[in-house]
């Protein structure tokens, strides 16, 4: 005969405490003694108990679940930010649902009208469509947005953001480049994206003389930076530094460098943005701007976690600094 499932009342018993608190503490709704915390997760653990989670939602109006909604996940800078929000999903009891637009935002407001309906809350790229990112509000929905600040912000976030400085970002990789002498500067972008222009303005607004000039690629991918690497070695410019959008238009582009017999750093100096993993592994390692990836991950999934909690959906902004990461890429005499 088979041993009937632990119940509520089963776990409550055995952690010497009443059933509402057992609910409470399951469903996060109160925070108690973490001596009185502990003796539930025992007893859940000792009785291998299982929560309902239809009777969970029907009772609390939660489903123990986020939606966040990426760009694109096979680029690492959103893998990272799936990663740093996972681990905090973890730790307050959440699962994550994430969902893939691979760089089509034309169905993101169906998606995220979708995704609502099976979560609690949701945390969106502030890349997205005014019309997507104002919709979570529209359903009732907690949402945290999450990117990089711009230079000239429009309308504010309808939600609470956590938001890189990216201006500042492309600043400090700019000051590193033109303070190593070099005059005829390429900007490898990646022209659907907002912060774009960001980027080879700032890089502009440094110049001093130097010539900035900007190419673009259809796809933010090594492939993409690949394919551009005769056109620039072989044109008029001379290009003597690129500064690409990311991490992954660099890295395919010093492949093709490389393979066509330019030195990096000696005849080209070579940088990105993002700090994806690879970018300390390549030969020459790449200088690039640490964009806290999963840090705007983790901090995104707190911010919805205390908005779910507290109600309180205030758009209140979270700024994060980046950080110039200077490797062998843009050091002279170094590989």
């Amino acid at each position: 005969m088979s041993k009937r499932p632990a119940t509520l009342k089963d776990v409550a018993a055995a952690a010497g405490v009443s059933t509402a608190t057992v609910s409470m503490i399951l469903n996060r709704r109160y925070q108690f003694k973490p001596e009185v915390e502990a003796r539930v997760r025992e007893a859940i653990v000792a009785l291998n108990y299982r929560q309902n989670p239809g009777a969970r939602s029907m009772a609390t109006g939660l489903f123990g679940s986020i939606g966040l909604v990426v760009l694109d996940i096979r680029n690492p800078h959103f893998t990272n930010i799936v990663h740093g929000a996972s681990i905090r999903a973890q730790a307050h009891g959440y699962n994550l649902i994430v969902v893939d637009l691979k760089e089509d935002v034309s169905h993101a407001q169906q998606t995220i009208d979708d995704l609502a309906r099976r979560v609690d809350g949701l945390i969106l790229s502030l890349r997205l469509p005014e019309a997507a990112r104002d919709l979570p509000l529209q359903l009732g929905k907690p949402a945290v947005l999450f990117g990089q600040t711009l230079h000239e912000p429009g309308a504010p976030p309808p939600s609470p953001s956590i938001q890189i400085r990216g201006w500042e970002a492309a600043l400090l990789l700019g000051r590193h480049v033109l303070e190593a002498g070099r005059q005829r500067i390429t900007y490898v972008g990646y022209g659907k994206s907002i912060w774009n222009a960001d980027r080879v303005n700032a890089l502009r607004e440094l110049a001093n003389g130097a010539e900035v000039r900007e190419l673009s690629v259809d796809t933010q991918t090594m492939e993409a930076g690949e394919a551009i690497a005769a056109s620039l070695v072989y044109d008029d410019y001379k290009t003597d530094a690129i500064v690409c959008y990311n991490d992954m238009i660099a890295i395919g582009l010093l492949h093709g460098l490389c393979a066509l017999g330019v030195r990096v750093p000696d005849d080209i100096l070579l940088a990105g943005f993002d700090n994806i993993p690879v970018s300390r592994y390549v030969t020459p390692s790449l200088t690039t701007v640490d964009m806290r990836s999963e840090d705007l991950g983790g901090h995104s999934l707190e911010r919805l976690h205390r908005a779910i909690q507290s109600g309180d959906y205030s758009p209140t902004v979270e700024y994060l600094e980046p950080r110039l990461l200077v490797r062998a890429s843009t050091q002279l005499g170094r590989v």
